[in-house]
């Protein structure tokens, strides 16, 4: 695991436990744009192991420090069911008859 940079201590800091604080404050507050809010959070769960967890309720995605079993349950069960659709999808698009 990789030394926080400062962009992503930075970013590390506003999230709070257990609560999410919506995309929108974090853009906010850090004065990024939305592609480097959710870029920096990734590298900070697959480079730096950090319990983030995230709330898709369009508009009011949110992100937070998972703290407990019940939060990483409730991050894990949108990412699951992404996960079912896409494998659907491929299967699908992958035994498609071709039109040549």
């Amino acid at each position: 695991m990789e030394k926080l940079d400062k962009e992503e201590q930075r970013l590390l800091d506003l999230l709070p436990k257990g609560m999410e604080r919506p995309l929108k404050e974090l853009i906010k507050l850090t004065g990024w744009s939305s592609r480097r809010v959710r870029g920096t959070i990734n590298r900070l769960i697959v480079l730096h192991h950090q319990p983030i967890g995230a709330r898709y309720e369009h508009p009011n995605n949110g992100y937070f420090i998972i703290t407990n079993d019940e939060e990483r349950s409730a991050a894990l069960a949108p990412l699951t069911s992404q996960i079912m659709v896409m494998t659907k999808r491929a299967q699908v698009i992958s035994n498609a008859k071709l039109k040549l």
